[in-house]
């Protein structure tokens, strides 16, 4: 968990080993860190820098032997919410320039064929489900794939987030790819959820998923490929909204009771 914290603010693989390795066995120097975690002297010590840097370690001098420790935790969350400002302020930043620039130029167009080629760019699916509010939206996914395919934490956020933006989904699952609810409470079913799921009869299987939402169809393929779209097309959103209505007609809706849900949702918001 710890460990994508870190990936999700730009530290670098080995950077997370040399932090994590000082942070579970405190102060080190430089050869005993090499030695115990595997990494290259001369490599170490560029990751070594980096962190100091960034301002989650600190180096020290003991009899004449240059020593390495994580930064204190109040130093990290200094260092961290100055991110959060610098994160911000671009925002701010970005948003004034497209104003300036749209006061004398049509608004920016946005393809209507749009292509993702890797496990972060596919994401930008997810993310444009939610740039809509209080709509109804259809999902036929292989869950267990999809669940590979964008990351257990950021599809559990994005429930998080499609729930508060009043995005209401209809589901349906491969028979094989049913999951335990328990195991991923984020994909709890009921009304606190917003969300009604259905299995397809045994036979209709798919590894593809997609989405229907607004005139717009999102499809990621499986993780072999890793590969998604979205295209904006009323009339292909149509026709695929017309055969998730004839497999939603005949699929079985799964049910679980109104306590089950909340609990699960509740653990969803832990």
């Amino acid at each position: 968990m710890l460990s994508q914290k870190l990936i999700n603010i730009g530290i670098k693989e080995d950077e997370i080993k040399t932090f994590l390795f000082l942070l579970e066995n405190g102060e080190q120097t430089a050869g005993k860190i090499a030695i115990k975690t595997g990494l290259s002297r001369p490599s170490l010590y560029g990751y070594l820098k980096n962190l100091q840097e960034k301002g989650l370690v600190v180096h020290s001098q003991k009899d004449g032997v240059k020593t390495f420790l994580v930064s204190s935790a109040e130093k990290i969350n200094m260092v961290l919410d100055e991110q959060i400002k610098n994160i911000n302020d671009t925002k701010d930043v970005i948003t004034k320039a497209f104003l300036e620039i749209q006061k004398g130029l049509k608004p920016t167009s946005v393809p209507r064929f749009q292509i993702f080629e890797s496990k972060k760019e596919v994401q930008n699916i997810l993310r444009d489900i939610l740039l809509y509010r209080n709509m109804e939206a259809k999902a036929y996914i292989p869950i267990k794939l999809v669940i590979e395919v964008f990351g257990e934490e950021f599809f559990k956020q994005f429930n998080i987030e499609r729930v508060k933006r009043n995005i209401y989904m209809n589901v349906i699952w491969p028979e094989k790819h049913i999951i335990d609810m328990n195991d991923y409470p984020f994909m709890g079913t009921g009304e606190v959820f917003l969300r009604e799921i259905r299995v397809a009869p045994e036979g209709i299987d798919f590894s593809m998923g997609y989405w229907i939402y607004e005139n717009k169809v999102a499809c990621i393929s499986s993780p072999k490929d890793n590969f998604g779209f979205i295209l904006e097309s009323k009339e292909f959103a149509d026709m695929v909204a017309s055969q998730f209505k004839v497999i939603w007609e005949i699929s079985k809706k799964i049910d679980i009771t109104e306590k089950e849900s909340e609990e699960l949702f509740k653990e969803m918001n832990s």
